[in-house]
């Protein structure tokens, strides 16, 4: 009896022992089955694509990804985006089945319409990574879809039905659709062309952006801090839309071309953009880097049009601050002196400082013509005041002479430098000055 008691008692652990190490491995082909890959796409160096959306093929040459897209009459080659192409890998490796259909054989995934899937993708991977990867979809009637992959042929795995609107993408959710490409460190030439209008062409030296065109302008300064702002613009614009077929291009007027060049580049990134006939709100446009025709709104190319008076430095006077030690101020029949002292600046005649005059130094510096100058001056200006900026020994360093004129824009006024010329400028300044030396109040004859 004790004999078969513990023969009864053996068969049960060994029972026990078989079920236990039925159901680890049976949960441990469950738990890889349901992770629906179970080999990593980190490898992928090309990927073939045929859906409801399209068929193309992405490929990674020379550490780029680029897309081949054939098309009805031409095929189409285009930079590729890769935080797209990671996104959408990204997406597929994470796909969860809600269900999987273990065993099926040879005429089971057809069975689920993967014969003739609507989703179908070819992976191919570097040296390490192994041989190519196949993965089918196909919808089911009842909303559901149907998944196989090569790495388990035997089975097939159900999912929900937004993971074949997700993995159905056209080739444009990868294209990259900025028109330039450079680093805008390197920039040291920018040339706008255009039929009507300012043309321009800028090359940088070591002191900054000078003009090399238009001749008028050949070798005087242009402003860094907007061309600086303007070539961050040009780097940042994108296409509204990519066209991926043949397009006839309206060359009755002249595009109007941009190109960049960097330090060392042998040829610049360039664009060109035509009006599109009874669509006057998008320009289309070429661009040596996009490689197919795209479209973008009329705003953005308005930005982009900068003639050569908005990119010139328009600086009136170069001053330096700390060699000022008198300003003489004439305004009206008053006559002012500000003489700088150990705790500021004090007007001649008082013990107080006065406040402001450095900011106004400041401005004498950010002043910019409005507009181009002019050599007479204009016959409805009136002369409002006079400055002298003299140094510790009395020599003149700079000479200014304000004018109010109604025919001015509203905000501007006239101001005559040293070198005889009248620039309008903003009067902000001007202000300033009249608000600190009142026309009635005399502050001391230098």
């Amino acid at each position: 009896m004790k004999r078969t008691a513990c023969l009864v008692a053996v068969l049960l652990l060994a029972g026990v022992a078989g079920g236990v190490f039925w159901y680890d491995n049976y949960t441990d082909t469950r738990t890889d089955m349901l992770q629906w890959l179970s080999r990593s796409l980190d490898g992928v160096v090309s990927m073939h694509v045929a859906s409801p959306a399209g068929t193309y093929s992405l490929a990674l040459k020379d550490g780029r990804w680029e897309a081949e897209v054939p098309g009805a009459s031409w095929n189409v080659k285009a930079h590729v985006k890769p935080n797209k192409v990671r996104e959408y890998l990204g997406y597929l490796s994470d796909l969860a089945p809600s269900k999987y259909i273990a065993d099926v054989d040879g005429s089971g995934p057809q069975s689920h319409g993967l014969g003739e899937p609507d989703y179908k993708v070819i992976f191919t991977f570097s040296d390490k990574g192994g041989g190519p990867l196949t993965i089918k979809l196909a919808a089911g009637e009842d909303g559901r879809v149907y998944g196989w992959n090569s790495v388990h042929p035997g089975m097939v795995f159900e999912f929900d039905g937004k993971a074949m609107e997700r993995l159905s993408q056209p080739a444009v959710f990868f294209l990259d659709d900025y028109i330039f490409r450079f680093d805008e460190a390197l920039v040291d030439r920018v040339q706008l062309v255009q039929t009507f209008g300012s043309s321009w062409l800028v090359e940088k030296e070591r002191s900054g952006f000078v003009f090399r065109l238009p001749g008028y302008l050949k070798d005087k300064p242009a402003s860094d801090s907007d061309l600086k702002l303007y070539i961050h613009s040009l780097a940042l614009i994108r296409a509204k839309e990519l066209i991926l077929e043949p397009v006839v291009f309206d060359k009755r007027m002249g595009p109007l071309t941009i190109r960049v060049w960097v330090k060392g580049g042998k040829s610049p990134s360039s664009v060109d953009f035509y009006p599109r006939e009874g669509a006057p709100d998008v320009y289309i446009g070429t661009s040596t880097w996009l490689t197919v025709p795209f479209l973008v709104d009329a705003q953005s190319v308005a930005q982009m049009v900068k003639s050569a008076f908005d990119i010139q430095s328009r600086t009136v006077m170069a001053l330096d601050i700390g060699t000022v030690d008198r300003i003489v101020i004439d305004h009206g029949t008053s006559r002012f002196l500000v003489v700088r002292s150990d705790t500021g600046w004090r007007l001649r005649g008082t013990e107080k400082d006065l406040p402001g005059i450095d900011m106004s130094l400041w401005r004498v510096t950010n002043l910019k013509f409005e507009a181009l100058p002019l050599s007479t001056q204009s016959v409805t200006a009136v002369e409002v005041m006079h400055c002298r900026l003299l140094d510790e020994s009395g020599n003149t360093l700079k000479v200014m002479t304000f004018y109010a004129d109604p025919e001015l824009p509203q905000g501007q006024c006239w101001m005559k430098s040293g070198d005889g010329m009248y620039y309008p400028v903003s009067s902000r300044l001007l202000r300033d000055l009249q608000g600190m030396f009142p026309a009635g109040r005399v502050g001391g004859e230098q």
